[in-house]
């Protein structure tokens, strides 16, 4: 998911992916407890970490267009070509594997449920959940070279404007209609205005996200401490939002889905961090981990499903215990995965 050709290495981009790869094991990990026993403490030491996590999908979203949108990287048609077949080949590969450990072999075979054949068919196209990432990046990769010919410096005033259109249309608005909506219809009918009839599609969905990736990479922002308080404020939003909506709608309800305003600080406020540190020595561990991303990405759930098993065999069953003890046993795991794929030449090409 990252271009190989740049000339010269990012390193606070290797921190960030690392942080990002550990923090969508920590989404998953956590999405087990989120969905029970609302109010509980397990509740509550499960939406702690995963609003903290909830950085991940931005974040990798914000490198691939500080990577692929950068001046310096030649893009041309054959390298979109490459990375794109890339990715569909890893989709195929995955996408199989995953339907017939969690189709065929825990639903049809151990489970006996009975499923008919246009579902069966319809979870393998879709592929195992946490692939939709996969669509995602590869949708993004198709639009790279339209956004090449607008997105640079020279153009940093009309950049500007669409992300503050998109910060309006994509993030608060929508945000505002999504809690309103649990409480009022009226919120339905501005949803309509916003999604039927004003169609403002353009600056809607990740692309704010990757434009974005671009922009900070390639500017310093003054007075960033007013974006880390907006960051911590978008944490304890996700926080104490979601804890509270769960317990007054006494259903699990997120208020840290990835395109919320409350998280796109939080990402902006990591990216923007991490950046400042001023990184320019390679750390080995880091590097490692950053190159082998899209391999832990795709491997990670098998391990998590394995894991998290072994663990309350064990006896382990507080959400305290668990999240740290899969988070960081998946994480090696999938890294290990990786690791062995990327030396067998065949299977190298789908980590």
């Amino acid at each position: 998911m990252e271009p190989n050709e740049t000339k010269k290495r990012i390193y606070y981009l290797d921190v960030l992916r690392v942080l990002a790869c550990l923090s969508v094991i920590v989404v998953h990990t956590c999405s087990i407890f989120v969905k029970n026993d609302i109010g509980s403490f397990d509740f509550l030491c499960a939406i702690i970490p995963e609003s903290l996590a909830r950085i991940c999908v931005p974040v990798f979203v914000m490198i691939s267009g500080a990577l692929f949108l950068d001046k310096n990287y030649e893009f041309n048609k054959q390298k979109l070509i490459k990375h794109i077949g890339k990715l569909v080949l890893v989709f195929i590969f995955w996408a199989i594997i995953y339907w017939i450990v969690f189709e065929i072999g825990f639903r049809i075979i151990i489970k006996k449920e009975t499923i008919d054949a246009v579902s069966l068919i319809g979870s393998l196209i879709s592929g195992y959940y946490h692939l939709w990432f996969i669509y995602l990046i590869i949708g993004l990769y198709l639009i790279t070279p339209l956004l090449r010919l607008w997105v640079k410096k020279e153009n940093k005033k009309y950049i500007e404007y669409f992300l503050i259109l998109a910060l309006i249309f994509n993030f608060i608005i929508p945000q505002i209609i999504v809690v309103g909506a649990n409480f009022n219809n009226i919120f339905y009918y501005l949803y309509d205005i916003l999604k039927k009839k004003l169609h403002i599609d353009y600056v809607c969905g990740y692309t704010a996200y990757y434009i974005l990736g671009w922009y900070l990479n390639n500017y310093s922002l003054k007075r960033k401490n007013y974006l880390y308080i907006g960051g911590i404020i978008g944490l304890l939003v996700s926080i104490f939002g979601t804890y509270l909506l769960s317990i007054i709608l006494k259903t699990p309800t997120q208020s840290y889905g990835y395109l919320s305003l409350n998280v796109l600080l939080q990402s902006t406020a990591l990216f923007v961090f991490v950046k400042s540190k001023s990184i320019d020595k390679e750390n080995i561990i880091i590097h490692n981990v950053a190159k082998h991303g899209l391999g832990i990405y795709v491997t990670h759930l098998l391990a998590l499903k394995v894991m998290y098993k072994v663990f309350l065999k064990i006896g382990f069953e507080s959400a305290l215990a668990i999240i740290p003890l899969v988070t960081i046993s998946t994480i090696i795991i999938s890294f290990v995965i990786s690791c062995i794929f990327s030396k067998i030449p065949v299977l190298k090409k789908v980590v």
